[in-house]
């Protein structure tokens, strides 16, 4: 599981703008459809958990254990910048401190002991995000993925904190009257397939599809008509400075990573406004980023 560091280093620059502005997301196994009825769902468990500053440093308070199955993940951030909650599941006899290390790692590839469930991707500061997954039994490391994919708070690793996660009931997901999947369109191709979204909170069913896949949703306002070649370039770039064509007084929400075959509900908050929606993760063997394979796409909100 890898972030681009070029991309880091943009969105860092981006993101911290808009915090100023506004004073300021059984492993590969799927139980979504955004169309199932309320009637069946039902109660998720609740995992809660808080996100604080410390200096340049960020830190995590909640259980370390909690039943799994259909799950809904809590996240107040009562810090200064955007924060997340990011589930890993990790296989075998490795240790937390191991997928540790793995975050970031520069090869681009993900070892297939690392498993990418859902979570919570993004949450302002003040708030309390939320999303619902389906999570399997095992040990896992809860990282911040905002802050990964932003550069902040500080430049050391990403607030983490290690989980257990006992048995629970699995079910299917709240129904929801937005979805955004990345779907498969050929061999290292994907398309962004997007409905039902409107100005405002938004409560979506995310679908990540491909069986080597791992995808993320990340979404940054635009400025102006750039062409999506632009964003490509801008986005590849190893500047430090957000490109042009980003809109600095707003949010870049996103959600968690996940697997391919795997789906979560969560919330997108966007004002009126043209996005841009890319992945900027890898195949679990690296390559391109996903921005590169089909998964970029604008999008005008109304």
């Amino acid at each position: 599981m890898r972030f681009r560091p070029n991309l880091a280093r943009a969105l860092a620059v981006v993101t911290a703008a808009s915090a100023a502005a506004v004073v300021l997301a059984a492993c590969g196994s799927s139980s979504s459809s955004s169309s199932a009825s309320t009637a069946t769902v039902p109660k998720p468990n609740t995992l809660a958990l808080t996100i604080s500053d410390t200096g340049k440093t960020s830190v995590y308070a909640g259980p370390t254990t909690t039943a799994g199955g259909l799950l809904q993940v809590q996240l107040t951030n009562k810090g200064k910048a955007p924060h997340g909650a990011q589930l890993v599941l990790i296989l075998g006899k490795h240790s937390p401190a191991q997928a540790l290390r793995q975050i970031g790692n520069p090869s681009g590839k993900t070892p297939g002991w690392l498993r990418a469930v859902g979570g919570v991707g993004y949450a302002n500061p003040g708030e309390t995000a939320t999303a619902t997954d389906n999570v399997p039994a095992g040990k896992y490391l809860v990282f911040d993925v905002a802050a990964l994919s932003s550069g902040g708070p500080g430049s050391g690793p990403p607030a983490h904190s290690a989980l257990t996660v006992t048995p629970g009931t699995a079910g299917p997901l709240p129904a929801t009257t937005a979805s955004v999947t990345a779907a498969t369109a050929g061999k290292d191709k994907y398309k962004w397939n997007i409905s039902g979204l409107k100005a405002g909170a938004n409560r979506i069913t995310f679908n990540s599809k491909g069986s080597n896949a791992l995808h993320i949703l990340t979404v940054v306002r635009l400025k102006g008509h750039p062409t999506n070649a632009q964003i490509e370039k801008g986005l590849s770039s190893n500047s430090s400075a957000p490109p042009s064509f980003v809109d600095t007084n707003a949010p870049t929400p996103q959600t968690a990573a996940l697997d391919g075959g795997k789906s979560q509900t969560t919330t997108l908050n966007l004002p009126p406004g043209r996005y841009v929606f890319f992945c900027p993760l890898h195949d679990r063997d690296g390559g391109k980023p996903h921005f590169l394979e089909g998964l970029l796409k604008q999008v005008v909100i109304h």
